[in-house]
């Protein structure tokens, strides 16, 4: 068992050794169009190595977006009332596309990107995205700074009230035989009790509810104060969201196993949906869970560490349909297929724009 672990330890240093400046970096040479240099490049940090004031910088932004009014129409939204509810929107509307297929990993570093422009050019935020790295507590990921109720975290879990879950919940509108995906019963969902965003009131959602006593939102998109809720499960972090996992899931030698093991419902991605529960595991409205960002700015680092093992090979590597599982049944994904963003993060966008961290308008890195 000794000698496993300090060859997982091993392997791992490796591999993130490509999060690090000179192999990012080296990016840049594959992109003669990019505006983006050594000397403007930035640095995506996690959670956990930033001081209490960057924290609480980052902290207020978020809850800045939230006191801004909404740019989204009501003929589209008319439950949005605020910028975040404009990005809770924009996921919303192309839910049944971006996830278990070949958008999910594009369409979500765009969508990041976009909430961290906006956290610096309309909230005044000075700093860049961090990542939650979860395995660093996956052992009991509530010991992780991301969490606790002083102001410069994120507050606890949910007060705990007796609920029930469906084992798995139904994405809507799709044909038959339609897509589930799974639900689990942590030890909270109630209102989160603590942090600052205990007094937050959500608008949209839930489309796909992890609670089975809580009425669907019909397409998310009405009018739904409630409070933020979480429903922590540890379960779905042991085993999934460990160092091993990640090592595992960077050991892959293409996108066509890289992609599904991280979509896998047991893989990092949902288990991370999972073990949030509440609004942040709503397939549709997760973006309402402040944690959303941090845990999908994870997501995208890792791909970035995968990409950067084999930058010429894998810059372009794509795997999946266009569509949530390949229902309704649909072309696979290109570098030409449209990303639609929606207004708040770029508008319609090809695929291809988003496939490098020192690309386009792109210019980060992560450490």
């Amino acid at each position: 068992m000794l000698v496993l672990r300090y060859s997982i330890i091993g392997t791992l240093f490796c591999f993130l050794g490509f999060s690090s400046a000179a192999p990012a970096l080296s990016f840049l040479h594959h992109d003669p169009y990019s505006t983006c240099t050594t000397s403007n490049v930035v640095v995506r940090r996690p959670w956990d190595d930033l001081s209490t004031p960057e924290r609480l910088s980052y902290i207020s932004a978020v809850k800045c977006m939230t006191t801004l009014p909404s740019l989204t129409p009501s003929s589209l939204a008319p439950g949005a009332r605020n910028r975040l509810d404009d990005f809770v929107y924009a996921h919303i509307n192309v839910t049944n596309f971006i996830h278990l297929s070949g958008l999910l990993l594009p369409w979500h570093r765009q969508f990041i990107w976009s909430w961290e422009q906006a956290l610096r050019n309309e909230c005044g935020y000075s700093g860049y995205l961090p990542y939650w790295d979860w395995a660093r507590h996956s052992n009991n990921l509530t010991s992780s700074p991301v969490f606790g109720p002083g102001p410069a975290a994120f507050g606890s879990n949910g007060k705990y009230i007796p609920h029930h879950l469906n084992a798995t919940s139904p994405l809507v509108g799709l044909p038959a035989p339609g897509v589930t995906v799974p639900r689990v019963t942590g030890t909270g969902g109630g209102c989160v009790k603590d942090g600052p965003f205990a007094d937050m009131t959500l608008h949209l959602g839930p489309v796909s509810p992890s609670y089975n006593d809580i009425p669907n939102n019909k397409f998310g998109t009405q009018y739904n104060p409630r409070c933020l809720k979480r429903d922590f499960h540890q379960p779905s972090v042991t085993g999934n969201m460990t160092y091993e996992a990640i090592a595992s899931l960077l050991r892959t030698r293409s996108i066509v196993e890289f992609r599904p093991q991280l979509e896998h419902p047991t893989g990092v991605h949902i288990s991370g949906h999972n073990f949030l529960g509440g609004d942040g595991g709503d397939t549709y409205s997760s973006p309402n869970e402040p944690l959303f960002f941090l845990h999908h700015a994870q997501i995208d680092r890792l791909w970035t560490i995968w990409q950067g093992q084999d930058i010429g090979g894998r810059r372009g590597a794509l795997d999946g349909t266009v569509t949530v599982a390949n229902v309704p049944p649909s072309e696979d994904a290109t570098l030409e297929s449209v990303m639609r963003m929606g207004a708040p993060a770029g508008g319609d966008l090809p695929i291809g724009h988003a496939m490098l961290t020192v690309g386009n308008e792109y210019c980060y890195m992560y450490v």
